[in-house]
């Protein structure tokens, strides 16, 4: 039976993780930002490392970065960007039934060769992963406090955008269009083709690919005008083409230009989206959707896992780092699973026009996937879990998703 088709295009970079980091510190409060876009730190934003300098009127490699790190090195250097991750963990869970390709670039220096080193480790396909000449591999420095929020914690982004400048749409050839799911990660850190959004998504979908799109925090358009509402890449015509939307709750709230979620997503199903997934940190996940690829959900909202909680209480902790991502990968490999399992019955649904309930993607049970995925990222540093061996880390998302069944039923009426 073939396997189904994943690509993705967005972000892939370096992250350099620094933990125990105090938001409330001196230092953190001398580059913290003063108001929307001006370019100081805000947990839970990001922001680039040009704008931080030239906000604090510092170096942020040489002043700034050892201030809030008291001049420790990272505590942990692993693979990030929401896009690769989240394929990365798709690729882990749906092992027997995708094949997962990244399209992307880096740079030739050094950093670039060590991330080429990592993702050469996993199990996507890096056919389409190019080297951009003289320039410098990105790179995000990610400073967690874990005591922020109440000790839910909390990360704020430092990011050097570098080769992704050079990244652009025509570099998308039929292999990618032509896959099962297309996804668009993290693209506002990947400025070409998120300014060329609209017709990437319109041409995988007019290939009968189902096109996934999760979010990054958007600082370019943040500083362009931080009164108005973000821009999906080029224009709202982009929702028109989208299957399902990830979002977090402050990305939710700045693309839509609304002050609640329930807003939000009336005006994500305004502007055409399929459905929608909003994150909220530890908090519950709230979704939606009216498509021919889901059929109708109406709007509700999910709980996290209560046992990545339990587990979080006893002391079992990485970083928040990677969760969003994660999420939207265990999402996507759950898309893919069910995708596969209709075709072992010799059924199709990429084409979002088959009928019946039977033939629908259940949205609730992706959700799953990506509940117990963002949870167990708490578990480790970082946004990339490296398998010892494959179906390592299934076999815990596993343990996890079934005491999330679990959990929904003693939380169902009698």
């Amino acid at each position: 039976m073939n396997k189904v088709r994943i690509s993705g295009v967005g972000c892939c970079l370096m992250d350099r993780i620094y933990d125990h980091v105090d938001f409330r510190s001196e230092a953190f409060r001398h580059v913290l930002s003063r108001k929307a876009g001006d370019g100081g730190l805000e947990p839970g934003k990001l922001t680039f490392e040009e704008e931080l300098e030239r906000f604090s009127g510092q170096s942020f490699p040489a002043d700034i970065l050892p201030s809030l790190t008291e001049g420790r090195k990272p505590d942990k250097e692993n693979i990030g960007g929401p896009c690769v991750v989240a394929l990365i963990n798709a690729a882990q869970i749906a092992a027997d039934e995708s094949t997962v390709g990244f399209y992307g670039c880096r740079g030739d220096d050094g950093v670039g060769q060590e991330l080429l080193r990592r993702l050469s480790l996993t199990n996507l396909d890096l056919a389409h992963f190019r080297t951009e000449q003289g320039a410098e591999t990105a790179s995000t420095s990610v400073l967690s406090d874990p005591q922020y929020d109440n000790g839910h914690g909390e990360r704020t982004f430092v990011n050097t955008i570098g080769a992704s400048w050079h990244y652009m749409p025509e570099e998308l050839d039929d292999s990618f269009f032509r896959s099962d799911i297309c996804v668009f990660g993290g693209t506002a850190l990947v400025p070409r083709i998120h300014q060329g959004l609209t017709p990437l998504l319109a041409k995988a979908k007019s290939c009968g690919s189902i096109t996934v799109v999760n979010t990054v925090y958007d600082f370019l358009n943040e500083k362009k005008d931080p009164s108005q509402r973000w821009p999906m890449g080029d224009g709202d015509v982009a929702y028109r083409y989208i299957d399902l939307l990830i979002v977090d709750h402050e990305e939710a709230l700045r693309l839509s230009g609304e002050g609640s979620i329930p807003a939000a997503i009336a005006f994500f199903r305004g502007k055409g989206a399929g459905a929608v997934l909003v994150t909220n940190g530890a908090r519950n996940v709230s979704l939606w959707a009216d498509s021919p690829l889901f059929g109708q959900v109406p709007e509700q909202t999910m709980p996290v896992s209560a046992a990545v909680g339990q587990a979080l209480r006893e002391g079992k902790k990485g970083d928040s780092t990677g969760c969003g991502d994660n999420f939207a990968g265990g999402v996507i490999a759950s898309l893919a699973r069910q995708m596969y399992a209709f075709r072992c019955k010799g059924d199709e649904v990429a084409d979002g026009k088959s009928s019946g309930a039977d033939r629908l993607l259940s949205l609730r049970e992706a959700c799953r996937w990506g509940i117990v995925s963002g949870g167990f990222a708490c578990f480790y540093y970082g946004g990339t879990y490296v398998e010892p061996h494959p179906g390592e880390k299934l076999s815990h998302l596993q343990q996890l998703y079934d005491r999330y069944l679990e959990q929904e039923k003693s939380l169902s009426p009698s």
